[in-house]
C-alpha cells in the first residue's frame, strides 16, 4: 500500500513539474473574423481608399480592410481598428502591409506566385493575412485575395 501511495505522489509531482516546466503558453484562441458589410461601413464611417482582404475559405465578404491610417476587422459584431505601423511597406491605394495596436497587430502581404491584376485604378492580387494578439501569437491566418481601390 505504501508503494502505491508513493507512486501516486511521485506521479503527481512529475505531472506538476512537467506542467510548470513546459514553458510554452497555452495557444491563443483563434479569431472568427466576420465580413465587414456596407451597413458596418456606413454606420462606422469606414469610407476611404485601401485594400480589402477576402479569405479564400470565407465567402465573398472582406474580413479585413487595410486603409491609410488603420486596419479594420469585425469581431463579435464590433469593428476593431488597428493603427498603421511605422515600419509598414506601402500597398496600393494608401494601404500598408503592417498594422499594430495594443490588442492586435496584422500583416497583409502579397502571396508569392500570384500575378497582380490591374484594371484601371483597381489592383487585385493573391494575399495572405495574419492577425496576432498582444502576446504576438497568431490568432488568425488565412490566404485569399486583396482588392485595392479608391472608395
Amino acid at each position: 500500500m505504501r508503494q502505491l501511495v508513493w507512486f501516486i505522489e511521485a506521479l503527481g509531482l512529475t505531472l506538476a513539474l512537467s506542467a510548470c516546466s513546459a514553458g510554452k503558453p497555452d495557444p491563443a484562441p483563434q479569431l472568427a473574423l466576420q465580413p465587414i458589410l456596407y451597413p458596418d461601413i456606413a454606420q462606422n464611417k469606414l469610407y476611404g481608399s485601401g485594400c480589402n482582404f477576402v479569405a479564400s475559405d470565407g465567402g465573398m465578404g472582406a474580413v479585413f480592410m487595410a486603409q491609410d491610417a488603420r486596419g479594420l476587422m469585425k469581431l463579435d459584431g464590433h469593428i476593431v481598428a488597428i493603427p498603421a505601423a511605422t515600419d509598414a511597406t506601402a500597398l496600393p491605394q494608401g494601404a500598408h502591409t503592417h498594422y499594430a495596436g495594443p490588442l492586435y497587430s496584422a500583416t497583409l502581404t502579397q502571396s508569392s506566385g500570384g500575378k497582380p491584376k490591374v484594371n484601371g485604378v483597381v489592383n487585385d492580387f493573391a494575399a495572405h493575412l495574419t492577425v496576432f494578439d498582444a502576446r504576438r501569437q497568431p490568432v488568425y491566418d488565412a490566404a485569399g485575395d486583396a482588392q485595392c481601390k479608391p472608395m
